[in-house]
């Protein structure tokens, strides 16, 4: 998220909406959001519902115990999944350059 909210102005120069699903409850997210801020909706995901339909669901590896995979899913105006990218582990994200030009494409 860290990330996303670094290149936020340029989804902004594409009018691109930009929501994070966290796989965490309510209260653990308002208590995160004390110190951390994003321009963008964070939604919970308290019942996995989300992220086990998308794939990133994790019961438990070296890293954690039931959250999700980060992930970056681009869909198009239609809701169709244009783009997914499903980290191997939690600093793991796609290149900019790679989601801009998907974003671009859908752009045209």
């Amino acid at each position: 998220m860290g990330h996303i909210r670094e290149i936020y102005s340029e989804f902004e120069k594409r009018n691109a909406h930009v929501v994070v699903v966290m796989a965490e409850s309510l209260p653990r997210m308002r208590e995160f959001l004390k110190d951390n801020t994003y321009p963008f909706p964070l939604l919970s995901d308290v019942r996995r519902e989300v992220v086990k339909a998308y794939g990133v669901y994790v019961r438990m590896n070296f890293e954690s115990y039931n959250i999700s995979r980060p992930a970056e899913v681009i869909l198009d105006g239609d809701k169709t999944v244009k783009y997914s990218y499903i980290a191997r582990i939690q600093t793991d994200f796609p290149p900019d350059e790679e989601i801009l030009a998907v974003l671009d494409s859908l752009m045209s």
